[in-house]
């Protein structure tokens, strides 16, 4: 759907809600649309338009308004800026360092080497795995029961005061376990500046970009420390790995800016 009739029909399902006088999470058309159309930072709220569970775009929006003033020059790129990146020096120099990586890791593994999926992240990609992922679900749920039981009587046209306090409880909820994706737009993969390193064996992934393979596989085996040991040697502008969610294939990609 074109970004901006989805935020067309986003307005009109809330003021139909309004209309009835259901609950935001009850509203049959958009639960919780008005609320986060008065809260959402820009440029979230096209992204949050796209998020039909309610429970997930709960969660979202919290982390778009915990994020703050900087949320604009964290967003991933546009069609044209990926465009722009594409074939550039600084795609050239990104390149150079994984194969640099790569390279090392084959000869310090034999048998196996890295796999990188190194394209930009789209937005629309990061929003289809938002609303699949289940860890997200997970933590879509405990928020949006939290938020019921915080505001079982919110309007879906919430007045000012409501949007305030409701805006207060989203940057302060502390969620018992962290989803293992970023909101959509707030992933570093959505502009060149994060990428995943996979470890692969006989043509196929053998440790992959997967939590449920963390303890089992990657630390298990080591897999953890031998990238790690590439990176150190060949890869100086990743930094890493994630450790919040832990993820030891995760490297944050930050290349010195030029003297002068």
């Amino acid at each position: 759907m074109d970004r901006r009739l989805a935020v067309k029909t986003m307005a009109y399902g809330a003021a139909a809600a309004c209309l009835m006088g259901l609950p935001a999470w009850a509203a049959a058309a958009g639960p919780l649309d008005a609320l986060a159309a008065a809260l959402a930072p820009s440029p979230s709220g096209e992204a949050l338009a796209e998020i039909p569970d309610p429970g997930r775009k709960l969660l979202a929006l919290r982390s778009y308004l915990r994020f703050g003033k900087g949320l604009a020059e964290r967003w991933s790129w546009s069609d044209a800026e990926v465009k722009a990146f594409n074939g550039s020096p600084e795609q050239k120099a990104l390149l150079a360092e994984i194969a640099a990586v790569s390279a090392h890791f084959k000869a310090a593994n034999p048998g196996f080497e890295i796999y990188v999926h190194a394209t930009v992240r789209s937005l629309d990609e990061q929003i289809a795995k938002w609303n699949a992922n289940e860890s997200v679900g997970v933590g879509g749920a405990e928020i949006l029961n939290a938020f019921k039981a915080a505001f079982g009587e919110l309007a879906v046209s919430p007045g000012e005061a409501d949007v305030k306090k409701a805006g207060t409880w989203l940057r302060g909820f502390q969620p018992a376990k962290r989803a293992n994706l970023a909101a959509p737009g707030l992933t570093l993969h959505g502009r060149a500046s994060a990428i995943d390193f996979q470890v692969m064996k006989d043509g196929k992934i053998y440790a992959g970009a997967s939590e449920k393979q963390v303890e089992s596989l990657w630390m298990a085996e080591g897999w953890d420390v031998k990238l790690k040991a590439s990176i150190d040697a060949a890869g100086p502008s990743f930094l890493g790995p994630l450790a919040n969610p832990h993820e030891p294939w995760h490297y944050d990609y930050v290349p010195k800016k030029p003297a002068g």
